[in-house]
Parts: C-alpha cells; structure tokens; sequence
C-alpha cells in the first residue's frame, strides 16, 4: 500500500479520479447532503484557473472529464463521499477566539473589528455551515492551495476632522421620557483653542483586516477538517494508508505545538 498525507491524497482524489465521475444530474438527485446547488460553488472557485468551463460539476464538485477515462479509483470515492460528509456537520468559533497574538491594539479597536467579522462570518445560528467547509476542502485540493493566514499589523490612525485630529465628549440629554440618554459632541473649544475638558480622542482602523481574520478562520477550519477527514478514511482505504496528521491551528505563533481545538474551531454537537 501506498504512504501517504491526507493533503496529497485529496488532491490526487479531486483532481485525477474524481473528474471521472459524470454529472449525472438523475444520479446526483439521490445523493444526499451537498447534491448540485452546493457543488456548483465549486464551480466557481474552478473558474480562478482560468478556464472557460461549460460543463456542470459533478457531485463531488468537480467538472468532470469530457471524455471517458475509465471509473474512478475506489479509494478516491471513499475520500469523495467523506469530504461530502462535511456537510452534515457545523463549525463554532470558539468563545474568546484571538487569532492575532501578535498585532498591538493599545486602543481597543482591532478586537471589536474581529470579533465582527467573524460574526459575520458564521450564519445566523453562529454556526459555520458544513457546505462552506466542503467548499473550502475541495477548493484547496483542487487548486493545490492552502488558505492563507499571513497578515500584517494593521496601521491604526487617528479619527480626523477636516485634517487635524478631532476631539470628542461625552454628553447628556433627556428624552421624551425624562432619562438621561449619552451622546457623542464636538469636544475641541474652538473659542480658545483647545479641548474641553473631559474630551478625547478616537481610532480607527486604516483600511480592512477582513482578509486577515478570513484567513486564519479558514486555514483553523481546514486543518480541522484535515483532522476530520484523516480519522474517518485511517484504516479503510485499498491501496493507500494515510501518514499520521497533527493540525497546526495556530502556526502564526512560531510554533509546531498546535493548540487545542477546543481552543479554536470547534465541532458542534
């Protein structure tokens, strides 16, 4: 039996036996889980190489060969429908989740931008669905990509105003209610020339760290799925046997003690 990582065989699956299979659109019907809509992301993660395709995914979400090369490898089919099996699963971002130990944030605005994004990353029930992640596991086999988690310290800047840093305080008002409701005014006395007193000063991000925190989540939920996907194929493939696998959740640390997962991506029950 051939040695190899779980890395290597996805990407011999989805890009040399896989295409074999048609898309059948009947067959796809039966199938369950991911079926035509979902594959069809795929399709378009397909379309950065480049390529005019016009032909429909199959169901594992690959575009199949235009001419007939024989039936897949049985082994790649195991590793086909396991892939498709993430799709029944979901995915939290841990409580606490800091995927960026090394970025200063002496004023507080880089966490809460974070957490945001990655909010706005899940679905509605703070779940990553199972669909996304076998997007991403075809994505990266068939590419022969990994997400990419480098990011630079985001240049912080100070809130201006016509060019010159703005000041700003805090005061209050009574609604129609009678209760104290704060607000945000002007806090520079243009009068004298200078801040009132209690104001200060506010920050901001310059530019978009989206790209960043996307990326760590989803190389967090690869290597997940990686360990995933090892566990469930050791032991039952023809001819190959799967090399031992060890996630690096969290390789921005410089170090190749992975953290617990736990700590990171977690699997919803």
């Amino acid at each position: 039996m051939k040695k190899i990582g779980i890395e290597e065989l996805l990407t011999w699956a989805f890009t040399v036996e896989l295409p074999k299979v048609s898309a059948d659109r009947d067959w796809i019907a039966g199938l369950p889980s991911i079926g035509f809509a979902s594959a069809s992301g795929m399709l378009t993660e397909t379309l950065a190489l480049g390529t005019i395709i016009d032909r429909s995914p199959n169901a594992f979400g690959v575009i199949p060969c235009s001419i007939d090369t024989g039936e897949a490898h049985p082994d790649a089919m195991r590793v086909g429908d396991a892939v498709r099996g993430l799709g029944d699963m979901a995915f939290e971002i841990g409580e606490g989740w800091a995927p960026f130990p090394e970025w200063e944030d002496p004023h507080g605005v880089i966490a809460p931008e974070i957490a945001s994004i990655a909010a706005g990353y899940c679905a509605r029930d703070g779940r990553v669905n199972g669909r996304h992640i076998f997007t991403l596991v075809t994505t990266c086999a068939v590419l022969m990509k990994r997400p990419d988690w480098t990011a630079d310290q985001p240049e912080v800047v100070v809130v201006t105003n016509n060019g010159n840093p703005a000041w700003f305080v805090k005061r209050y008002a009574k609604d129609r209610m009678g209760r104290s409701v704060p607000y945000e005014d002007n806090g520079y006395d243009v009068k004298r020339q200078r801040p009132v007193k209690g104001a200060y000063r506010k920050y901001r991000i310059n530019g978009s760290i989206r790209a960043a925190v996307v990326g760590r989540i989803e190389w967090q939920l690869w290597q997940h799925a990686l360990l995933t996907l090892r566990d469930a194929l050791a032991g039952k493939l023809e001819g190959h046997d799967l090399l031992p696998f060890t996630p690096r959740m969290e390789p921005w640390r410089g170090s190749q003690n992975p953290a617990p997962i736990s700590q990171a991506i977690e699997s919803a029950a």
